[in-house]
């Protein structure tokens, strides 16, 4: 081949390159920019999984494949606290669970016992105009590298047993029965002492084996969907206690979240709170519906009277609250206070 041929097929060749490299660069305009790692807790079909799936198929579709996820569920991960260490540090970007109180004690107040007694409470509270709790928890977790985006309804809590008390609110019957709580988490300590039970911090992932072989007689800190799901063939007894609102924050590690555009940002706030709110919907029949199938495999279920539940809610709010003042804070808890119209 001559010099002359030689250079021509070299400048052929370079073509060929130069036009691949802009069919290239133009698959790439389209192609994802991020993919971040999403996790949550619960069962596969659950609100909480139902809710997280349908904010990613929103968010991706409406960024045109920009931002992309990997679905971890089921606790696949690990514990829910060992989760939130890993949101922290960036391990994982998004996650759809409770919050754990290690990084802030305030944060507690996600699950203050009998802060909220019903769903137009909660609907105040967490997706109102003036969403007070979720303001308040939003910034305590800005200040540990977590963005809050919304809040997933579960339902409201109560106690599982594994072989059923003569009388659950006879507190000084209950007195010796040790009854899990989660770990680090002192007004839950303080409300299992208040209801006459010996406070046992038990990690939710360990909770099965606890009461399958007695380490626990109960367990607080569940609705009646994960324990119908996931412990009802160690339960004897079910007591809706009304105990709190359960909830999973969605949230993203704040250095992940700032990764994306300003537009981007907003279609993922859209998203998580469009669905979140739909979750609230879902989680006021969810209760019931559990309470139902617990009844008919023959778990023994107990719904406290109006009375009842005034009655512990008032040994919760006198025993368990003035304890948090110095946890949570006392300018906090006053508002709490004022807000259940004890102020």
């Amino acid at each position: 081949m001559t010099v002359s041929a030689l250079k021509g097929a070299t400048r052929a060749l370079a073509s060929v390159a130069v036009a691949a490299g802009v069919i290239a660069g133009a698959g790439l305009a389209h192609a994802q920019e991020h993919t971040f790692k999403w996790s949550h807790m619960s069962p596969v079909d659950s609100i909480v999984d139902k809710a997280t799936k349908a904010m990613i198929a929103e968010i991706e579709e409406k960024t045109e494949g920009r931002v992309a996820f990997k679905l971890f569920p089921s606790g696949q991960l690990g514990d829910w606290t060992e989760v939130n260490e890993q949101v922290v540090r960036g391990v994982v970007d998004f996650a759809t669970q409770p919050v754990s109180p290690s990084y802030d004690p305030r944060l507690q107040i996600r699950v203050l016992p009998y802060s909220v007694m019903n769903f137009a409470e909660v609907e105040e509270a967490y997706f109102g105009e003036d969403a007070y709790l979720f303001d308040l928890m939003s910034e305590m977790m800005a200040e540990n590298d977590m963005t809050a985006l919304g809040v997933v309804a579960q339902g409201f809590g109560g106690g599982g047993f594994r072989e059923c008390p003569e009388d659950v609110f006879d507190t000084e019957a209950n007195s010796g029965l040790k009854m899990r709580f989660p770990p680090g988490n002192q007004a839950w300590q303080n409300m299992v002492a208040a209801l006459g039970f010996e406070p046992t911090p038990v990690p939710w992932g360990e909770l099965y084996l606890a009461l399958q072989t007695g380490l626990v007689d109960a367990q607080v800190g569940g609705q009646p969907y994960n324990t119908w799901t996931t412990h009802r063939d160690v339960t004897e007894c079910w007591v809706q206690y009304n105990t709190h609102f359960q909830n999973s924050f969605v949230f993203a590690n704040s250095e992940s979240f700032q990764e994306l555009s300003e537009a981007d940002r907003q279609i993922v706030r859209d998203a998580v709170m469009t669905h979140a709110m739909a979750s609230l919907d879902m989680a006021r029949g969810e209760d019931q519906k559990y309470m139902d199938l617990m009844a008919e495999d023959g778990i023994k279920v107990i719904v406290p009277t109006e009375d009842q539940l005034a009655e512990i809610a008032r040994l919760a709010r006198e025993q368990v609250w003035p304890v948090m003042d110095d946890v949570i804070g006392k300018d906090l808890m006053d508002m709490m206070r004022e807000k259940a119209g004890l102020m």
